[in-house]
């Protein structure tokens, strides 16, 4: 019998709950819906966090796994670069207790065939080690990965590739290994398939060996080196290993700036990791604290609530029910709003995941999928709880000391009621009024970040500009000569389609990264420092690509066809390159050297907003530049540029973009049909695709600060309707006695400003501290932008405003006379 009675007890009290609820719709509707918003908005962030933050990577003792790089100590500190082929064989020669690797993080697009066919698709490639799939701890389904004597120069061509890929192409013939497959112009045997589960941080076809050199790409920091540590070295000893390797090195060419690195190891999931790590967790915090403002709002529902059930809870206490009785029902009240909340919040999250997923594209990694399962099903059931006991625990305790003689004395009636019982509301409603500032500002600061982006001047006109990306990595075009032939037979194709006004070749685009270059210059002040290395940021071009994307001429000429193979290489610059390296004299008709060519600058043009490279450090910006003719490209700077980057027909037409892209690939396809198109692009969608993180940060803290907005409107209009209903006694009498309307509206809305003032006072000096950690996301704007703080109080204040005089509109409706006769 004594174990039933309480069973017993808890469904009388979830019964009792339940009628009480359902006494109050509009209450129950209010609360329920405020904390399915905040705990749906959690769900789906934190389905995101979990899945590239918190579950380890999906290989075998994947804590075991390190990323060995190279870190900047000097002023600033904690840049993290990768490491060049000496430095490889370094640690390649030096750690015989770690297993390790040698990788390129770069995924580049190059070009499928197979041999008697006239046709290539577009596949995506990377190229890593031998033992690469071994000390990430994932063999290929099929077949082997890399030997040690194909990883090298001059070493066989094979590949292994993707389960996608073994599908498609080969309908999964078991047999694939050994096929001959043509990648960038060559044959290459396949040797092995990966299986169908397997995934690093990008998406990936076919891996080719990546065959480490101490020449070419291995001169600079191109190799990314990741190492499995056994179960007998600790992260410590790894770490004094390193510093041994790096102390020990040749110190030829030693210089201070080399004696500021050092290299590390550091966990895999960390480095996989690194761009995207503050960002989710700013956005984690930020739904978290709207989740806590939902929380702080049913809270101050739950005060009004009991507020005017002083009468009923003082009766069950007379009655005996005790103290510890009234507070297990009313923190009952609350579990069921947080169950029916949790699970609403659990439907919005699912959806509002797949929206997240639609709005973040390929922003994230994508090792592992994102998904609503278990665990966060778990976290979804254990917020809720908790959720229940934050916004339930203090208004229970709170009513449970309530004044029993007084509130049966006096009947509880609503001029006496709550009055003195407003303060914990009233805090609340600061509190929700604080966060919500702190949102607000911070989405204001990235909207403000955002606008600014997008209003820079890109240096050209954009408009009607569509560009189609491919593949030279290919063994048919290291010949500058034979590139230059493509170039010049494709663009006279497209040139010929219906509605081109004009077409170019470039390496890469304006928004977009670009090819960083070391030169030197040979004549004015600067060439009296001998040796001395300047690093630009480079791209080769047709003549015709000023023309086409009407970038404005400053002093010279542009590139002609006349400047070929066979005379004087000639260069033009930008203004931002001839401000950076040519205050001292004239640009035009200046020298430098690049790639042992010696290059005259023939013009100047405007600056072209281009990405984060050499010069600038962010989304984009007007960087120094370097343009030179397709046909005078030096050939060992054109054939590392293919590695990385996939050139590009620009075209400007009238016609509609479907027409010129059919246009565009059959005349690519007349050409060489084994250089397919990769993908089309607008002018615009280059931008959007550069400024996708902006974007996503922004559209998500604004529709969070939106929803902080609402709840701290809703949290205000609920004090203020439950003062106008206690007090509507009070108020009937004074205006009896002579109170004017306006005098009675202000005494019941002055309150709600006054809070209103507090919360924004206390969000502002909060949000100044708050938002350091966005700094290194804003551009054109700072922490303590006027305009944005200044929106922000004005846009609270409107809200109080409207929140405050909807209740108070009530008042108009009141009898005095009526409320008289009553008494």
């Amino acid at each position: 019998m004594n174990t039933i009675q309480p069973l017993e007890t808890l469904v009388r009290d979830v019964r009792y709950a339940a009628r009480a609820l359902r006494r109050s719709p509009g209450f129950f509707c209010t609360a329920v819906l405020t904390l399915a918003l905040g705990i749906g908005a959690n769900t789906a962030i934190f389905s995101i966090v979990d899945s590239l933050l918190l579950r380890p990577l999906p290989y075998p003792q994947a804590d075991r796994l390190a990323q060995v790089s190279l870190e900047y100590r000097g002023q600033g500190g904690g840049l993290i670069t990768a490491v060049n082929g000496r430095i490889w064989e370094l640690i390649r020669d030096g750690s015989p207790g770690l297993d390790k690797a040698v990788y390129s993080a770069s995924v580049t697009g190059i070009n499928l065939a197979f041999p008697g066919q006239n046709r290539a698709e577009f596949a995506r490639q990377q190229r890593v080690g031998s033992g690469y799939f071994r000390v990430l701890g994932v063999a290929p389904r099929v077949g082997r990965e890399f030997s040690a004597d194909e990883d090298r120069v001059g070493g066989q061509q094979v590949a292994v590739i993707s389960h996608a890929l073994w599908q498609r192409v080969f309908a999964g013939d078991p047999g694939v290994t050994g096929k001959t497959i043509h990648l960038r112009g060559e044959p290459h045997q396949v040797v092995g398939v990966m299986p169908a589960d397997f995934r690093t941080n990008s998406v990936v076809d076919v891996w080719t060996p990546l065959k480490p050199s101490t020449g070419g790409e291995g001169e600079g920091t191109n190799y990314h080196v990741i190492a499995r540590l056994p179960e007998s070295l600790s992260w410590a000893a790894v770490q004094q290993q390193l510093a041994a390797i790096w102390a020990a090195r040749p110190r030829t060419r030693r210089t201070n700036q080399v004696e500021e690195y050092r290299l590390i190891a550091f966990p895999l999931q960390a480095s996989f990791t690194r761009d995207i790590r503050t960002p989710l967790l700013i956005l984690w915090s930020a739904v978290g604290m709207v989740l806590l403002i939902a929380c702080v709002n049913i809270a101050s529902l739950l005060l009004a609530r009991a507020g005017s059930r002083s009468r009923e809870l003082a009766t069950r206490l007379a009655l005996g029910c005790g103290r510890a009785g009234v507070v297990r029902q009313l923190l009952t009240e609350s579990v069921l709003v947080s169950a029916a909340g949790g699970l609403l919040g659990l439907a919005m999250g699912y959806f509002a995941l797949s929206g997240l997923e639609k709005l973040a594209g390929d922003l994230f990694p994508v090792w592992q999928p994102v998904q609503v399962d278990m665990r966060v099903l778990a976290a979804t059931l254990g917020l809720s709880l908790l959720t229940s006991l934050v916004f339930g625990l203090a208004p229970a305790l709170h009513f449970s000391r309530i004044d029993i003689h007084g509130n049966l004395i006096q009947g509880g009636s609503r001029g006496h009621a709550g009055r003195a019982n407003h303060w914990p509301q009233r805090f609340l409603v600061v509190t929700e009024v604080a966060l919500g500032v702190i949102l607000l500002v911070s989405a204001g600061l990235l909207l403000r970040s955002f606008a600014h982006l997008r209003g820079l001047d890109p240096g050209f006109d954009p408009n009607r500009v569509l560009t189609a990306s491919f593949s030279l990595q290919d063994a048919r075009y290291k010949d500058p000569v034979a590139v230059g032939r493509l170039f010049r037979t494709g663009l006279e194709r497209m040139r010929q389609i219906p509605g081109v006004e004009s077409a170019a070749v470039t390496l890469s685009l304006p928004f977009e990264g670009a090819l960083n270059v070391g030169f030197h210059r040979l004549d004015g002040p600067a060439a009296r420092e001998q040796g001395r290395t300047e690093i630009t940021n480079f791209t080769y071009v047709t003549p015709s690509y000023f023309e086409t994307l009407r970038i404005p001429l400053r002093r010279g000429r542009v590139l002609q066809n006349s400047d070929s193979a066979s005379t004087a290489p000639v260069a033009v610059i930008n203004d931002a390159f001839a401000a950076a390296y040519f205050r001292e004299q004239e640009a035009v008709g200046s020298h430098f050297s690049l790639g042992q060519q010696q290059v005259e600058v023939v013009g100047v043009v405007g600056n072209v907003q281009s990405a984060a490279g050499w010069g600038q450090f962010g989304p984009f910006g007007q960087v120094p530049f370097i343009y030179v003719s397709s046909e005078q490209a030096p050939a060992k700077i054109m054939d590392l540029a293919h590695n990385w980057f996939a050139p590009h027909w620009v075209v400007r037409g009238t016609g509609r973009a479907a027409a010129l892209k059919a246009g565009m690939e059959q005349a690519a396809a007349a050409v060489d049909p084994l250089l397919p198109i990769s993908g089309f692009k607008a002018m615009d969608e280059v931008r959007a695709g550069t400024l996708a993180m902006e974007r996503f940060m922004m559209s998500l803290l604004a529709g969070l600060a939106a929803l902080s907005l609402l709840l701290s409107g809703i949290g205000l209009y609920g004090l203020i309707s439950g003062s106008v209903l206690e007090r509507t006694r009070e108020l009937g009498i004074r205006m009896a006695l002579g109170a004017t309307f306006g005098q009675a509206v202000s005494s019941v809305v002055l309150p709600g400003f006054w809070l209103t003032l507090a919360g924004l006072s206390i969000g502002l000096l909060g949000a100044m501290a708050a938002t350091r950690v966005l700094r290194s996301m804003l551009w054109g704007v700072t922490t303590t932008d006027p305009l944005t703080l200044g929106a922000v109080a004005l846009g609270l204040i409107l809200v109080a405003v409207a929140a405050s005089l909807a209740p108070a509109a009530r008042i108009l409706r009141l009898d005095p006379a009526n409320t008289l006769r009553h008494e």
